[in-house]
């Protein structure tokens, strides 16, 4: 398994030291054929880029794009055979552990089973090469930016499935230091996937139409009916 994050540098010395104990805790986990630090030149990276690097370089071989603060233990080695479904295309996508009490709770209850819906994920997991085309050109650590690319995945028939209770990625980030400004969030349709154990079961999610997200307007539907949404989603 490939291992993929930024090679991002911050100019605090409180936050870059978290991101050096987060490459060398990684480095020495063991848990990773091979760790791909990108360098960035100064720019945030995209999807595209990562993925379009996974192609080229590990064409075929399973692979994790990670954010720069997100350390892995044994746990990652699940998801591997996530990878892969008999139905189609699967992209694995991971919500965050701040600590031992639960995955990041960022999302939405849908209070006729109580299913909750995650928003926020840092890490990505796919075989390179195995997905079909999609829009992908959203920058890592934009507010909703893997919300869009999930929306995006799931418009061109990929199973975009999160099994965070299973899988713990831990979070770095105590510094609180931070880059982004709320007004940069991606607006337009957003995808909030399930969020499950490693026995994936159902592969329900629900769709935000933030379009209108500055008027604080949105429109909800569940997986699967959301082709209306679909020719809105080219522009970011």
């Amino acid at each position: 398994m490939i291992l993929i994050q930024q090679a991002y540098v911050s100019a605090n010395p409180q936050r870059n030291a978290e991101l050096e104990w987060v490459r060398e805790a990684n480095r020495m986990s063991g848990l990773f054929e091979h760790i791909e630090a990108v360098d960035p030149g100064g720019r945030r990276l995209t999807f595209a880029d990562l993925m379009r690097m996974a192609e080229s370089t590990f064409a075929g071989r399973p692979c994790v794009i990670a954010n720069s603060d997100i350390a892995f233990d044994r746990s990652i080695r699940a998801v591997e055979p996530l990878m892969t479904d008999a139905a189609g295309p699967q992209m694995v996508v991971l919500s965050r552990w701040d600590d031992d009490t639960a995955p990041s709770m960022e999302g939405r209850i849908d209070q006729t089973d109580w299913g909750f819906y995650s928003h926020s994920q840092d890490a990505w997991a796919f075989v390179a090469g195995s997905l079909p085309a999609f829009e992908a050109g959203f920058r890592l650590g934009v507010p909703a930016c893997e919300s869009r690319l999930a929306f995006e995945a799931a418009a061109a028939g990929v199973a975009v499935v999160n099994p965070a209770l299973s899988i713990r990625i831990r979070h770095h980030h105590a510094s609180a230091i931070r880059t982004w400004r709320r007004s940069e969030a991606y607006r337009g349709p957003l995808l909030f996937p399930r969020l499950t154990t490693t026995d994936v079961g159902d592969r329900k999610a629900f769709i935000l139409d933030r379009s209108r997200w500055p008027a604080r307007k949105e429109v909800v539907s569940l997986l699967g009916d959301f082709a209306p949404l679909v020719r809105r989603a080219s522009s970011p």
